[in-house]
């Protein structure tokens, strides 16, 4: 049960991890429109600000997703595997 609670944590962290920096890059894309810093045309606006804020917050969201999506799902495998194994024995005290 413990892995279920971290893997979704998890999963959460990853989402506003990678929620803030999409809303990051996009409030800076405005800052270099407005005071004419320029970007680089050929990733256009949001692209320049996207790689001046940094793709690595953007990796540790992808990261933290799959670490995440690998304990819920072993998580429920393994409470699948409890489940059918105490039907067994039920089935074997009747």
């Amino acid at each position: 049960m413990a892995k279920l609670h971290i893997g979704l944590t998890l999963l959460v962290l990853s989402a506003i991890l990678a929620g803030s920096t999409i809303i990051s890059a996009a409030i800076y894309s405005q800052v270099l429109v407005q005071e004419a810093i320029g970007w680089n045309t050929s990733h256009g606006i949001y692209g320049t600000a996207f790689r001046e804020i940094g793709k690595f917050p953007l990796a540790v969201s992808i990261l933290l997703a799959i670490l995440g999506i690998f304990l819920v799902i072993t998580a429920v495998r393994n409470n699948y595997k409890n489940s059918n194994q105490n039907k067994v024995q039920d089935k074997n005290v009747l």
